[in-house]
């Protein structure tokens, strides 16, 4: 079933109003807002709300007049019913702006009917536009207290469908219109939709779109490994890992995973390293909903030592999108971003190092086998020059 109206929450100053405007009046699909009503100071240049008193907001409260109510910064918010179905009988797609408690609420009742964005921002982004909003910069007590509240609304961000940075305006309008057009298709996302989502930080964070190519993203190699019994890291200093013949690395990618609730992701390594005899180990997919850093395995199989740069290109990753929605991700790898989290207490001592010394062993059968080889050589040469001599 398609959705039949979008939800549209996320942090203060994280631009919920100005991307709702911009998705009613240029993207040429028949979103509108719906008039919310409110109890709070009424604001000059904002038209989309119904301005009420208290004594009128529970009035309506009462007659179970409300699709949703709350309290935000102590003042009250809700949008009416009958707002929301006139909208539907006029085949128009309803945009509700609402705080993350609210959407939560909706949300819990039927998360079918409403494609559900949380919009947020780094902090002091989000701040510059509380300054360039109100005009003075604001004390420290309400620094403090907005800073506070947005970690608050942060709670609630794995409630819904997306979480979208919106640094760029354009970006933003862009990726919601596209997550709306291709909300009932599953399949490989295309190098347009991997772009527009990576600029708004879905997919991979700390990410370069000038590294997606085709169909999917090019994973660089990030500072930290594990390698030699010890989790290192690579700097401008020391810009190389160096896996020695028959030897293992486990790696980190410069990207951090921020996967949506209905993509997952798989990635192998790239064609040149495997032709060098590496071989790439790692999980089956990166599950909907995970947010992390990435690491695998390489097993250099070949007699040469294989060196990889820092930063470089070194696997392919590649997205598809599921048909309908997975839940909140809580394995016990959400949110780590550091080797030593991925890595058993007994492992240093256990698997790991079991692994070590059957490399070590194959090593050192291989040299007995290279002596045993040159030894039979050298015997039959002489045995050759011997009979030579004979005749």
């Amino acid at each position: 079933m398609p959705f039949e109206s979008v939800i549209i929450t996320g942090t203060s100053c994280a631009g919920k109003s100005t991307i709702a405007q911009k998705l009613c009046n240029e993207v040429g699909i028949c979103f509108e807002q719906v008039k919310a009503i409110t109890t709070r100071d009424r604001r000059q240049d904002d038209l989309n709300y119904e301005y009420v008193s208290n004594e009128e907001f529970d009035q309506l409260l009462a007659g179970q007049n409300l699709l949703v109510n709350s309290t935000y910064r102590g003042k009250k918010y809700g949008i009416k019913k009958e707002e929301y179905n006139k909208l539907l009988r006029q085949n128009k797609i309803p945009l509700l702006i609402i705080t993350p408690v609210s959407a939560a609420e909706l949300l819990a009742e039927n998360q079918e009917k409403y494609m559900s964005i949380f919009l947020d921002s780094q902090d002091d982004i989000l701040l510059d536009r509380l300054i360039e909003r109100s005009s003075n910069t604001p004390d420290k007590k309400t620094k403090k207290s907005f800073f506070e509240q947005n970690e608050i609304d942060r709670r609630y961000q794995d409630k819904a469908h997306y979480i979208v940075n919106n640094i760029d305006l354009e970006s933003t309008v862009s990726l919601i219109t596209l997550l709306w057009k291709y909300q009932n298709c599953g399949g490989a996302l295309s190098q347009k939709i991997i772009t527009s989502m990576i600029k708004c930080g879905m997919l991979l964070r700390n990410a370069d779109p000038k590294m997606v190519k085709g169909a999917s993203y090019d994973l660089r190699l990030g500072d930290e490994y594990y390698y030699d019994g010890k989790i290192q890291k690579l700097s401008d200093k020391k810009p190389f890992l160096t896996i020695e013949p028959y030897d293992y690395a486990v790696v980190s990618c410069m990207e951090t995973a921020w996967m949506p609730r209905d993509i997952i992701a798989k990635f192998g390594l790239t064609v040149g390293l495997f032709c060098q005899g590496v071989i790439l180990s790692n999980g089956p997919q990166i599950d909907p909903g995970f947010r992390g850093t990435l690491f695998c395995l390489l097993f250099n199989t070949s007699n040469r030592a294989v060196h990889l740069k820092r930063g470089k290109h070194y696997a392919t990753i590649e997205f598809n999108k599921l048909i309908g929605y997975a839940g909140p991700y809580e394995g016990k790898y959400q949110g780590k971003t550091h080797i030593i989290d991925y890595i058993p207490e007994n492992a240093l001592h256990g698997a790991i190092n079991e692994l070590k010394k059957e490399v070590e062993q194959l090593k050192t059968e291989s040299r007995i086998m290279q002596n045993i080889y040159l030894g039979v050589v050298a015997l039959m040469f002489a045995i050759i020059s011997i009979l030579l001599v004979i005749k």
